[in-house]
């Protein structure tokens, strides 16, 4: 919602209030008996959370079966068993990557907090029970360096993936929460009170509204929103607090929050999975209502009865037993989902022979079309045998949409000697790895009689700000600039091929059993003006360097994509929502040819290798 871009943020309070209501029951319950019973303790957390996560899951899966691809049938049993299993923030941590797909195709996304909050409930009873023996100035000293060591590994871990999804870099959030449970037997005065929940609430609130995904979260940052959860827990006496906090339609609220929380996600990604728009406000504001809906009928008929069970002999083991039955049950469905092929039956032969051309792949069969990652002995042999057969080579150079390019002008370029250093997510600025750039140079002074052309490209959306909208990442262009100039000043002709169109269109996106959607103008939106823009402000900074580079627009040569163009002889031009497939490889390859720059490159004479 807008003004809400930190709204995430709720997950770190609600770290918080449990790491306070779990504490606090523990230690009670320690203090009142002396003894803690683990068997009792894990029965009612499962009571309580287990339920409803079932009903939901079995319910997103049966929607799931209607209207997702076999991919994403496949993707979701995953998330599925995983959350059942407890470690679905593991998961979805696995996952995350360059290959990821969008969070918008991730029905299951949310429970990775709930992974959390489970793996917590295994591992703090022992660790306060452990504690707890001690001597009171020992515990705390145990208990503040816990809190430091983990809020301090969430700040500075290189992984800032690991440090979100893994419960170990969240722990400091349940110990602010917890560490209240030995602070509020101090009470404050009625005016301290009043001033700390209103601090408290103005912390989340500012989190809220200013924190926003690219920011460094979580670490340092996240105690805005977790200290101010403190606060108002500490001062939830208070009158200014209660107004928020113990008004009917809060408590309401807050009753229903669990079940509000596993039935919001599954319903806003079903529903933009239907429809693949833009999401109006009427859209939201009628998904939130319907959320609130399946939130009171679920914890009204799902949440409260199997909180409070009947009282009986043998019941903990009946409901145990039942529990385990029905979880093997659900990871039974997922494995024979994944093993099934994500159910390829649900398609139509049409339908099923579209998607089966995104995943075809471009085969070379001329030894000397060849492409590496690396810079290596191997590649080196290569070039030596080649120009000794073919003479000198185009040399192709790029991230992953330079895979594309090889692959489209390496099957279109005749018998010309071709070859291709690309590696996804390898681009002169910023990359997100280890990439050849080191080696490039010796490379190509070494081999400088063997090259005769350099053709450059990289991903579009690297040059904007955070890889999906405006403004046009500057630092980035005038870097990656500097980088063609030094391409060539080694005297090879040097060409930088513009990004392609990123459609972001999913090809797995389909609802086998219902209807396709339709493949109109507005269907293939999304990133193809801003990849405009990046073209615009590439251009203007290439010519004002001064470079002696060749600079040619993929946008103009292959002109707009359209549906005539996304779908070719009944065989999709992309195989995702950026890359080409084999067919698209094809035809785009065919159109650039046709631009007199690399037709002269790929068809003119090259220099001849030593016989």
């Amino acid at each position: 919602m807008p003004g809400f871009g930190g709204g995430f943020v709720g997950v770190d309070v609600f770290f918080v209030i449990s790491g306070y209501l779990i504490t606090r029951l523990i230690s009670e319950e320690i203090s009142t008996t002396g003894n803690f019973r683990f068997a009792e303790f894990y029965v009612r957390r499962i009571r309580r959370l287990f339920p409803a996560l079932v009903s939901v899951l079995i319910v997103s899966a049966l929607v799931a079966v209607v209207v997702l691809s076999p991919e994403h049938l496949k993707r979701f049993v995953r998330e599925m068993m995983t959350a059942v299993l407890s470690v679905s923030n593991i998961f979805f941590f696995s996952q995350s990557g360059y290959f990821d797909v969008s969070k918008t195709y991730k029905v299951l996304l949310h429970t990775w907090s709930l992974g959390v909050e489970e793996q917590f409930y295994l591992i703090w009873p022992v660790f306060l029970l452990f504690a707890l023996r001690l001597r009171r100035r020992a515990f705390l000293s145990v208990f503040v360096a816990l809190g430091i060591c983990t809020l301090l590994a969430a700040e500075f871990w290189h992984d800032r993936e690991a440090a979100f999804f893994l419960t170990p870099f969240r722990i400091y959030e349940f110990a602010i929460g917890a560490g209240l449970v030995w602070l509020e037997r101090y009470q404050a005065p009625r005016l301290a009170s009043e001033f700390a929940a209103v601090c408290g609430l103005a912390m989340i609130a500012a989190a809220a509204h200013l924190i926003t995904p690219e920011m460094h979260f979580p670490g340092l940052l996240a105690l805005l929103p977790t200290v101010g959860a403190a606060l108002v827990i500490y001062a939830r006496d208070a009158s200014l607090a209660g107004l928020l906090t113990r008004n009917p339609v809060s408590v309401w609220i807050g009753k229903i929050s669990y079940s509000l929380y596993l039935v919001h996600w599954p319903l806003f990604v079903f529903y933009f999975y239907v429809n693949y728009r833009p999401l109006t406000l009427f859209d939201r504001t009628a998904l939130v209502v319907g959320s609130f809906v399946l939130a009171t009928a679920l914890h009204r008929f799902v949440e409260q009865p199997f909180r409070h069970p009947r009282p009986g002999k043998g019941e903990m083991g009946r409901f145990a037993t039942r529990t385990a039955v029905l979880g093997a049950s659900i990871i039974a469905l997922g494995v024979s989902v994944v093993l099934g092929g994500g159910w390829h039956w649900r398609l139509s032969a049409e339908t099923a022979s579209l998607l089966a051309s995104a995943r075809r792949l471009t085969v070379h069969v001329d030894p000397c079309h060849y492409r590496s990652e690396k810079i290596t002995p191997e590649l080196q042999s290569k070039l030596d045998e080649c120009f000794k057969q073919r003479g000198s080579a185009v040399l192709i150079l790029g991230d992953s949409h330079g895979s594309d390019l090889f692959d489209a002008l390496a099957s279109n370029s005749g018998d010309r000697h071709v070859i291709g250093i690309t590696d996804g997510g390898c681009r002169p600025v910023r990359p997100l790895h280890e990439c050849y750039f080191r080696e490039l140079p010796n490379f190509l002074a070494s081999n400088k009689s063997k090259i005769d052309s350099i053709v450059f490209t990289q991903k579009g959306s690297y040059f904007l700000t955070d890889y999906i909208s405006l403004p046009v990442d500057l630092e980035v262009i005038d870097g990656t600039v500097d980088f063609v100039a030094k391409l060539a000043g080694t005297g090879i002709e040097t060409v930088w091929l513009g990004p392609q169109e990123e459609p972001n269109y999913e090809v797995e996106h389909f609802v086998p059993v219902a209807t396709q959607p339709t493949l109109g103008e507005s269907f293939l939106r999304a990133e193809n003006q801003h990849i405009k823009d990046v073209e615009d402000e590439v251009r203007k900074r290439l010519g004002a360097s001064g470079v002696p580079v060749t600079y040619i627009s993929k946008l103009e040569t292959i002109g707009k994509l359209t549906p005539a163009l996304f779908v070719v002889d009944g065989e999709y031009t992309y195989s995702d929502a950026t890359h080409w497939s084999a067919k698209g490889e094809e035809i785009f390859g065919a159109m650039l040819m046709r631009n007199p720059i690399l037709h002269r490159i790929f068809f003119s004479a090259s220099k001849t290798g030593a016989s």
